[in-house]
Formats: structure tokens, sequence, C-alpha cells
């Protein structure tokens, strides 16, 4: 396409190319007729080998990415790097490619709180349709890694295969690669491009400013590029953070906060942008005796998962061990080293605390406040200490000293709580997460429609009504393959 303003009709107007965008985009080419278009904010991703191939991750410079900024704790400076790509296949294009298919239990808990037709049962043969597309393979196994599932194996925790199960053990991240070759749903469901069904078209660096809504009814879109409308539905596929900033740049959202940036409120949703979960962790980081060997594909290969309650549907942390100190998206000045070192990092899996998405003006090029809130639920610091003094113990394996020689973050002196809940709040972290801020049973219906707006549809992590066990990839494609459906009737 060129760049000339446009005035386009369509059948469905999908806005968000990531990965529920994507899928969502294929499903309905090839059970529908009518002309479809998928508008993505960023470039292709076809043909770029930092976006596809998982090894150059490093290489994604900021134009990949939105820089968005967040606030871990309630009232803090937004200074996290809270990185959502800027590209088609969206952060599955960004991420690790860490592909944890979620347990039932975490469905059975979407269904109990009002997500009628989201259990178990209902979400199983959507799975069976991501893999019909999606190769998954273990990780490799870097010797610093199998360090690191051997003294998870002598601190008294089997080996699990996570492919199979999500258990209490140790073991080796599934990835939703083909080698290096990512298996995001743009390369699965899309690539090649130039094949794509004629009425199935792919705007790339185009974005949606502004939902259309006449008479209690999504019509369009106005774009970067002009007006898109559409006459059968809009489907939101912008992510948890960017799909409730357009729906408040829109009118709907909270009235009062619209009112104060100038918005004239279309409806008044005071949940969208609202009930913002995330996975937050924290860092133990150790010197290593030696350099650490590179990596054969991502830093990323080692997870152990550890259940700390008695009662727990699932366990409630899950590990990601590090092969470098550095997050991937640029260097965390707060774990700073001397020398070759490694992490692991504890997350609760099913972290209670609640953030929020709000609107910074009604420019839609400013970035949207992001405030995690994180441990306002104390439940999340209960958790994330238990975890923490286990991941201390690592150290008293004979396996982990052949690796390291020291813990440097948080370091010895750091024993009682209060030493380690002012450590966990000084270095807390996302794993890039986000769901839960246009819920099943708040702002959309069990069959994702936004309530009280006709024709309008969220087929994002957006509309998760509570976290999930497990990374969130496979459940927001898992969701896509569900909506196809869903709006098909």
């Amino acid at each position: 396409m060129g760049l000339a303003h446009v005035s386009e009709t369509c059948d469905f107007l999908i806005i968000g190319g990531g990965s529920a965008g994507c899928i969502m985009a294929r499903r309905l080419a090839e059970r529908t007729t009518g002309r479809i278009i998928l508008l993505e904010a960023g470039k292709k991703d076809e043909g770029d080998a930092a976006a596809i191939d998982l090894f150059r991750l490093d290489d994604q410079t900021e134009d990949y990415d939105w820089g968005f900024k967040a606030a871990t704790l309630a009232g803090a400076t937004p200074e996290l790097n809270y990185a959502r790509a800027k590209i088609l296949g969206g952060c599955a294009n960004h991420n690790d490619c860490a592909f944890l298919r979620p347990p039932d239990s975490d469905f059975t808990e979407w269904e109990e709180v009002g997500a009628k037709g989201w259990g178990a049962a209902d979400m199983a043969p959507y799975f069976h349709r991501v893999m019909e597309n999606t190769l998954v393979e273990e990780a490799p196994h870097h010797p610093a890694s199998q360090i690191f599932v051997k003294a998870g194996t002598e601190l008294g925790l089997k080996k699990i295969d996570f492919q199979k199960q999500i258990a209490e053990g140790v073991g080796y991240f599934p990835l939703n690669a083909k080698g290096r070759l990512r298996q995001s749903s743009s390369v699965t469901y899309l690539h090649p491009l130039s094949q794509l069904p004629k009425h199935l078209e792919v705007w790339t660096e185009t974005q949606a400013i502004k939902i259309l809504i006449e008479n209690g009814k999504a019509i369009g879109a106005e774009t970067t590029r002009g007006t898109i409308h559409a006459s059968r539905a809009v489907i939101l596929t912008c992510g948890s953070i960017q799909t409730p900033q357009l729906m408040m740049l829109s009118g709907l959202g909270p009235a009062q906060h619209l009112r104060g940036l100038g918005i004239p409120p279309v409806a008044d949703m005071p949940d969208v942008g609202a009930h913002l979960r995330d996975h937050v962790g924290a860092p133990i980081v150790w010197e290593t005796h030696g350099p650490v060997a590179p990596w054969e594909i991502c830093p990323f290969e080692a997870t152990m998962m550890l259940n700390l309650d008695d009662d727990a549907p699932a366990p409630d942390v899950l590990f990601h061990f590090g092969l470098r100190v550095r997050e991937k998206y640029g260097e965390d000045p707060r774990l700073s080293v001397n020398g070759a070192a490694v992490k692991a990092s504890p997350n609760v899996t099913r972290a209670r605390s609640q953030g929020r998405v709000r609107l910074a003006s009604a420019d839609y090029r400013a970035a949207p406040v992001i405030e995690l809130n994180y441990f306002s639920d104390p439940y999340d610091m209960r958790i994330l200490m238990k975890a923490m003094r286990f991941t201390r113990r690592l150290m008293e394996t004979q396996s982990f000293q052949t690796l390291c020689k020291a813990e440097v973050h948080p370091g010895s002196d750091v024993q009682s709580d209060d030493e380690w809940m002012g450590y966990i709040k000084s270095v807390c972290e996302t794993v890039y997460h986000p769901c839960g801020t246009a819920g099943i049973g708040r702002v959309v219906t069990p069959d994702l429609r936004v309530k009280g707006i006709v024709n309008l549809i969220i087929a994002d992590a957006s509309i998760f009504p509570s976290l999930i066990t497990t990374n969130i990839n496979c459940a927001v494609m898992m969701a896509a393959e569900k909506a196809t459906d869903l709006v098909l009737g």
C-alpha cells in the first residue's frame, strides 16, 4: 500500500497485528469471503532477520518497540521499561518464545469468575488448533542451564517435561521456534504475505487513531492513512495496554477521566483499563567462576516451578534462569556486576495485585500511563519472598557451586523479612505479561462483544478474566482461535 489518504470499506476490520490479530485474520479469511483488513502500526516482519531469528533479538532497535515506561509501585515514578512490540506479529516477534500451555485449573477459574464457555474442556480443542500451525521444540541445554536443572533436582525437585505438563519441578522451556526461526503467529498463520487470499489485506505502518461509533454501533476507525468502515465487525487485538488506550481515545472508558482530558464520553466504562494483572518477579544474581559460554538460541533456557501454598491449584512460582544479567531490552542499572554472572528470577504465577492503564492526553501519539501497582495485594510479596529464599538455596548445592562463586544481588546482608521486602521492591521486574484490562464479565461478554456497543469485539490478552499460571503467549493464541468461532457464531 502507498501512503495516499484512503477511504475504504471492508467486512471485518482487525486493529492490531499481534498474535491474536494475525490468527483471527487468517481464520476469518479461511471461513468467509468478505474483505478483511488487518492494521498494524509497525512494519512488516517478513524478511527481517532481527524479528524472525530468535538468536538475533538483541539486534532489534528502538523502532521495534513502543518505548513505554511503567510505574512498579503505587506512587512511584514510571521508570520500568515496559516493552510492547511495534511490528507485525507483535510481542511474539519480540519475546524469548517460551511456550507453555496453561493448566486446566486456569480455565476452570475463568469459568468460575463468569467466563462461561471458557472452561478447560471448552478450551482444549483450541490448543489443538494452535498446535496444527505451531511447531514447539525444547530449548537447548547450555552447560550453565544444565547445572541449574541439576541443582534443582539436588533440592528435591523432579525433572519435568514442561511441554507435557505444568507441575512443580525443574526443566527446560518449550519454545515456539524451529531451531532459531520463531514460530510466531505472523510466521505460521500469515507468511508468506504475498500468498495470502486476495480478500485478506495486511496494512502495516498504519495506526488506528479512533474507533468510529454511530448510534451505539462500531462502524470502523480513523487511521493515520484515512477512514476505514467495517460492515460486520471492528475487532481490537492491540494488546492489554493499547486496546484500552484506543478505547479511551474513542470515548469508551471512565467518563470522569475522559472528560478531564477533553474527550467526550461515548459510554461510561469504568473497567476499561482497570484490573491490569501481570507476573511480578525479582532476580537473584551470582558471579560465576569464569565467562559464561555463548548460548545457542536465547539466554533463557531453563525454568523451575514451585508449589508454595498447600491449596494452590497449580504452581505458585515460575522461574526464568538467565545466562546473562542484563535485560533483553537494555541494561538494568539496579543489577550491576563486575564480571560474568547469571541470574534466577522467580515470578508470582497468579499475582493478585491490580494496576491500571490511563491516558496521558487526548493525543493518540502520547504514551499511556501504566501503573502496575505491584504488591498492593500482600499475597504477592509473601509468595515472592518465599521464592527468593528458595532461590538462595541453589548455592547450597554442589552443582551450583561449580558454576557460581558468590551471590552479588541482593548479597548475604539481606536476611530479615524487612530487608527482603526492601530489596524486592527496589528491583522488581515484569515478565511482560499484561492482561485483564478489558476482562470478560467486566468490559466484554463471554462472546467477547463489548458491552453496550454493537459490532465491537476484543480478542487479545486484555479479555483475560484472571491471570494465568504460565507465560501468556499460548493462551493468547488459544483465545484468538476461539474468538474466530465466536465472531462467526
